[in-house]
């Protein structure tokens, strides 16, 4: 390779450096603002099964004459998907006084003959 060749060479590489450089630099300042699609409620997210446990727990709340708020129907799903164990959540909402069932298989009894009655 001759020296002028050389040199021809070497500037056709900075260049095409400079270009990929100013290029990729355009790209990321152009970069299109990212929307946010709205998530998935905690409790829609959950099975069929999960979405009956939660709301079973939820409809069981009483009034509590101690002050504590209920939960509403999204508290008890997150907890849920916090990776909480159904048993634990139920044990919570007792001890806080928000159900007075004594086992969440009382709770979930109520919840499906309140829904299928017989006849």
């Amino acid at each position: 390779m001759t020296r002028s060749s050389a040199i021809a060479f070497g500037v056709l590489v900075l260049l095409a450096t400079a270009g990929a450089s100013a290029e990729a630099q355009s790209k990321s300042a152009a970069q299109p603002e990212v929307v946010s699609v709205p998530s998935e409620s905690a409790f829609e997210s959950l099975s069929a099964g999960n979405k009956r446990i939660a709301t079973a727990l939820f409809e069981a709340q009483s009034a509590a004459d101690g002050g504590v708020t209920p939960m509403t129907l999204e508290q008890v799903a997150q907890q849920r998907q916090s990776g909480r164990k159904w048993g634990d959540v139920f044990q919570d909402m007792k001890s806080q006084g928000l159900i007075e069932a004594e086992t969440l298989g009382q709770v979930l009894g109520r919840y499906d003959r309140a829904r299928h009655p017989r006849s």
